[in-house]
């Protein structure tokens, strides 16, 4: 049986050890990584190695899994033998790493993560209420580009046979299948599942702050906005997202989608609003609430049967959320101050675009002129040889690296 503790009890791990956070999605997993990124030089100093220069390690976690992120894309390769290598180049410290869609690992692919880590690793798996988490699910699946509305969403998600483009999504938050999955790959005793909840905000920053050996605070230290927090969208700002996907998906790949949308228009608003008078906030039905605490009562059965250690109240798993029986589920009017920093969004990117290609051409300037002048009387920039150029860039890179 799992056994329930407080970030208060022995939860250090030992020296040296390998810290692989898998999430779940929308556990706050996006604040941790920003203040483990934001704080890296004083973990560091701590005893703690946060690997990398990103702010999370997807890309390192998608290329082991041969995985990808978006339509029309392949895994980064190389992504993960490089962040290995800092690991294993680190021979004092703990090191803490993971995202999210480690959870979408299968049981083959759960048995390689365990084979590539060995006996260091402790899995962290970080949990939710069930049904509360729902209308974050469905944002998530809208920022990946997806146009489809929240109750036809819902209803395949407790469908018997939910459409085929839905399972993967849904299997990556079958919190007692992904527990069980990892506790029987790594030993029950080599994972850690924390429960949290509004009720206990600090809870999940003590953990990992008990678990990493770091003084109490110190995470909390970090200064995150509303993009780093992700928090959650109004009915209004999802329904605008949505829109957009309807229009647009289909016209950009997945790396302009992410540009223009989900890191410009979407994050704009998350970074630089607070919802108000004029948002509404998502509501289960009561027959998904109903629903959702028939299986969640599922879940944390097996996740106390799993044997793993429990930081929390499993109960607040299966917690009964607020529900209507008829709630606001659509928009047809969308507040304009989230309209305007969905645009400013797309706006800024543009500038930002403009500065790089200004800055570039003076730099092209700038390497002919050097050329030339290196040449003497030589001839111009593209009758240069590429071996001039490579080391031209390669010095205007390291005079911009000591700038700072």
């Amino acid at each position: 049986m799992s056994t329930s503790t407080g970030p208060s009890e022995p939860l250090q791990l030992p020296e040296r050890a390998l810290l692989l956070h898998i999430g779940l999605m929308k556990t706050g997993t996006t604040s941790l990584q920003n203040a483990a990124a934001a704080l890296r030089p004083e973990l560091l100093a701590r005893g703690v190695r946060y690997p990398g220069r990103h702010t999370n390690h997807r890309s390192a976690v998608n290329d082991f899994m041969g995985q990808s992120w978006g339509w029309d894309t392949a895994p980064v390769e190389g992504a993960w033998r490089k962040l290995r290598a800092e690991i294993d180049g680190d021979t004092e410290n703990r090191v803490w790493f993971g995202h999210e869609f480690a959870a979408n690992a299968d049981d083959a692919t759960v048995a390689a993560w365990r084979a590539e880590l060995g006996e260091r690793a402790h899995v962290v798996v970080t949990l939710r209420n069930y049904a509360a988490i729902l209308p974050s699910m469905w944002q998530e699946m809208m920022k990946e580009g997806h146009p489809w509305t929240f109750e036809r969403w819902l209803k395949n998600s407790f469908a018997d046979q939910p459409e085929e483009e839905l399972r993967p999504f849904l299997e990556r938050h079958d919190q007692g299948r992904v527990v069980t999955r990892w506790a029987e790959a790594f030993g029950p005793e080599n994972v850690t599942v924390v429960v949290v909840d509004k009720s206990t905000p600090s809870l999940l920053f003590d953990a990992f702050e008990s678990m990493l050996g770091l003084e109490h605070g110190l995470l909390g230290t970090a200064k995150l906005d509303g993009k780093s927090t992700n928090r959650g969208m109004s009915v209004e700002e999802a329904e605008l997202l949505r829109a957009l996907n309807l229009r647009l998906r289909k016209q950009l790949t997945w790396l302009e989608y992410c540009k223009w949308l989900r890191d410009t228009a979407s994050n704009s608003m998350l970074k630089r609003r607070k919802p108000g008078a004029h948002d509404t906030k998502l509501v289960l039905p009561t027959w998904a609430a109903e629903a959702a605490h028939a299986r969640s009562a599922r879940y944390v059965e097996q996740i106390r049967e799993s044997g793993v250690r429990v930081v929390g109240d499993l109960a607040l798993l299966n917690a009964e959320v607020p529900s209507s029986a008829d709630p606001r589920l659509r928009a047809d009017v969308v507040p304009i101050d989230a309209a305007t920093e969905a645009v400013l969004g797309v706006i800024r990117q543009g500038r930002r675009d403009e500065d790089r290609l200004f800055t570039a051409r003076e730099e092209v300037v700038e390497l002919e002129e050097s050329a030339t002048a290196s040449r003497k009387a030589g001839p111009a920039l593209s009758e240069a040889s590429g071996r001039e150029l490579v080391r031209a860039l390669g010095a205007r890179a390291k005079r911009r690296l000591r700038r700072g």
